[in-house]
């Protein structure tokens, strides 16, 4: 489910989305059972005794195409492992407001049912210092999953400083001694070729080109930071993540996109994996880096967005044959003095 409602941005900007029409009590009418739901599912829940009439009931109740939902039902720990063996296979998970899922529980999901595409976790015993310890120990798990619902990532606070997972930096055109980069604390490889594809068509836009425009971090951000399907239109993405901008480019942990904007001469980029001690970060074009991926257990669902991601990045830009890394050298001050003013969007 998304945070926000394309029925709530109707209603707080009608001239941008549209106003919605309904009678009144059909809403409350509407609003009513909608707040009865929880309570009456909470109470089912109750009711039953035993762990198979918990789990013939969530199989009719809490499983569909959308994932499995068992927001707000306090299974604990070892009832909850136990209903999702029998539930599976799934893709998203709801465990909202379940207070007896703390961080351990949550590494056993994360371990037992990768690469998973959206967990829903807020609510949970799961605090920010917790997932800062599961991020830096347990990295590569966070490198197959698509979004994690908590509000420490939607913030915006720039003291959230989580590990990288992914980085994605634009050398910018008009001002080459400063780049845009925004950091990913996890990402999932279905919702990164979604957001690669926008963030390339970004850059290679003619209109932004002809007036001077650059892909500023907070337009980056606003592209990573969403959740959409290829075919969905762009005001009904979801906005489960907030990207903070990277002052580290090309140190630490996680992957690397790094895109040179050219005007006169084709722009370039360069795809590097996660630093492993001792050996050296060997640059990857598109197709390896989709084929490692998939090597790492996180293969692409839609092999034609694979396709598409592949075609585009190799009809718009050369492959870099080395990394020049003070190009992308960039102070903190320099990136505080960033304009984001002029919008993509």
């Amino acid at each position: 489910m998304p945070l926000v409602t394309k029925d709530t941005l109707c209603r707080v900007w009608p001239k941008e989305y549209g106003e919605v029409e309904d009678e009144a009590d059909d809403v409350e009418s509407t609003s009513t059972d909608q707040d009865q739901l929880p309570v009456i599912r909470l109470q089912k829940y109750q009711s039953l005794t035993s762990i198979e009439e918990v789990i013939a009931w969530l199989k009719n109740e809490a499983v569909s195409e959308a994932g499995v939902d068992l927001s707000g039902l306090p299974l604990d720990s070892q009832r909850l492992l136990t209903v999702l063996k029998d539930l599976g296979p799934f893709k998203r998970l709801d465990v909202s407001g379940n207070r007896q899922v703390d961080k351990d529980v949550f590494l056993q999901i994360l371990e037992t049912y990768k690469p998973l595409q959206w967990i829903n976790i807020t609510g949970c015993s799961i605090s920010e210092e917790d997932l800062k310890e599961l991020l830096s120990n347990h990295h590569k798990l966070f490198y197959t999953i698509g979004r994690i619902i908590h509000p420490v990532f939607v913030t915006g606070d720039p003291r959230n400083e989580f590990p990288n997972a992914l980085r994605f930096t634009v050398v910018l055109r008009l001002r080459t001694s400063e780049v845009s980069s925004i950091s990913l604390p996890f990402f999932g490889i279905d919702q990164l070729i979604q957001n690669l594809i926008d963030a390339v068509e970004l850059c290679n836009d003619p209109h932004c080109k002809a007036l001077l425009l650059e892909p500023h971090s907070g337009n980056l951000a606003t592209i990573f930071g969403s959740a959409r399907n290829k075919d969905e239109d762009w005001h009904d993405r979801d906005i489960e993540l907030m990207p903070r901008r990277s002052f580290d480019l090309l140190k630490g942990g996680g992957y690397d996109i790094v895109v040179h904007n050219l005007y006169n001469n084709p722009s370039k980029y360069a795809i590097l994996p996660p630093q492993v001690e001792g050996q050296r970060r060997e640059i990857m074009d598109i197709t390896a880096f989709l084929k490692h991926m998939e090597e790492e257990g996180s293969p692409p669902t839609d092999p034609d967005a694979a396709k598409y991601l592949v075609d585009l990045i190799n009809g718009s830009f050369k492959l870099m044959s080395n990394l020049n890394a003070p190009m992308f050298e960039m102070s903190k001050a320099a990136a505080i003095r960033e304009r984001t003013s002029q919008s993509f969007f």
